[in-house]
């Protein structure tokens, strides 16, 4: 008890520095860190066994199939999780079933839009990308309908309890594709062990969270045709986020999509111990006036921006030692990510998003929305047809502070 209030008051000191509820984003963020760091060690072990069993032709196809998932996936009602969570926390709890079946009614089409697709591969003789887009028709619906218990849990600020969930299901889902990756050199096992292993688990956890909470009845109107709009909106960004993987793939090849991969892998783990961040952030945005989450945002995201910046630059020092010791295979990708380290300092800008999105800025979102894909994608495509992956690199970058500046250019100027 003594560490205890200790801490308390440690925490409460600091507020004078950050300007920010410590005690409530220390015990929000210590259980989301929690998972975020079981995550990344899994995913660092995941990423040895790559290195170790799989030729990076391999691993470049099952990272494009990945990037095929993404791309389905983005057809899916991906909005409706934001407007379950801004429901949830509004009262209205029923919103998650309605949510759930929303998402499973519409995931026809992007079923057959992946089978059709299939469809063609197999027709020219490509299997693996054939059968992997029919798995993916199958799965990556269901798989996005059931991860809105995450939302739900959200709402609920129960962080704890959505650690526990995800440790439930993302042990066996590690532990699948870790054995498949050693005994089988073969993209779509792997693919197939990603996909059949999540659904698992994460219908268990939807499942676990009605059971325990036995969510009311009362149904959000707004809430599906929000969820609508956010999905729309989203639509280019989640295409946009897919273009350097599927350029990689097709004109530069597999083995150069590997590399690429393993460039951007650790620095997008580390960004996301910041994630919670936003996370923590979005059920109080809910509650508040706009006038009242302005007030010292400007400095806490100048705040959050400097210690994200200063861990960006202690991962450029330790990038080296690290690829020459857990990935020997992939010591050209060294100077990659030490360059691509560079978007951590950029991470902070969701807690913009969230706070537009808390207060339903439909017309502001809709421009946020749109203008940082396009310009994600010129950035990109021309960075890596004039210099290849330095140059999708430098892309990388430079969206990832375009993201940011306008962020904040579009939320002081809102209404």
């Amino acid at each position: 008890m003594d560490l205890r209030g200790r801490t308390h008051r440690l925490l409460r000191s600091a507020e004078r520095f950050t300007k920010t509820d410590m005690v409530y984003l220390a015990t929000t963020g210590f259980w989301s860190n929690a998972g975020t760091i079981f995550v990344s060690v899994a995913s660092f072990l995941l990423y040895v066994a790559f290195s170790h069993f799989l030729t990076k032709e391999t691993y470049g196809t099952y990272q494009y199939l990945l990037s095929l998932g993404a791309v389905v996936g983005a057809f899916t009602l991906t909005g409706m999780k934001s407007a379950v969570t801004r429901s949830v926390a509004l009262g209205f709890e029923g919103s998650v079933h309605s949510a759930l079946m929303a998402q499973l009614r519409w995931g026809i089409f992007p079923l057959i839009g992946a089978w059709v697709g299939g469809a063609y591969f197999l027709y020219t003789g490509d299997q693996t990308i054939g059968w992997g887009l029919i798995l993916i028709g199958v799965f990556v619906p269901l798989n996005n309908a059931f991860s809105t218990y995450g939302s739900y849990l959200q709402a609920k600020r129960d962080f704890k309890r959505g650690f526990f969930y995800s440790l439930w299901w993302n042990i066996p889902y590690y532990l699948c594709v870790g054995v498949a990756a050693v005994f089988y050199d073969a993209a779509l096992i792997l693919l197939g062990a990603n996909l059949i292993a999540q659904a698992i688990g994460l219908f268990i956890a939807y499942r676990h969270t009605l059971i325990t909470y036995k969510p009311n009845t009362a149904v959000d109107p707004k809430a599906l045709r929000y969820g609508g709009h956010l999905s729309i909106m989203g639509l280019l960004g989640s295409l946009a986020s897919q273009i350097d993987n599927i350029l990689t793939f097709h004109l530069l090849g597999p083995a150069a999509l590997a590399i690429y991969s393993f460039s951007t892998a650790i620095p997008d783990r580390i960004g996301a111990l910041f994630k919670f961040i936003p996370a923590a952030a979005f059920p109080k945005f809910v509650g508040k006036k706009p006038h009242e989450i302005r007030q010292g945002l400007g400095y806490r995201l100048l705040v959050g921006t400097f210690l994200s910046a200063l861990l960006a630059g202690a991962y450029m020092l330790i990038t080296f030692p690290l690829f020459s010791i857990f990935f020997p295979a992939y010591m050209e990708a060294v100077p990659y990510s030490q360059w691509y380290a560079l978007t951590l300092a950029a991470t902070m800008g969701g807690v913009l998003t969230n706070a537009l999105i808390a207060h339903a800025h439909v017309k502001t979102l809709y421009l946020f929305n749109t203008v940082n894909p396009i310009m994600q994608i010129l950035f990109q495509v021309s960075g890596i047809l004039l210099f290849g992956l330095a140059g999708l690199i430098a892309g990388r970058v430079l969206t990832s502070f375009f993201v940011l500046g306008f962020g904040v250019f579009l939320y002081w100027r809102a209404k």
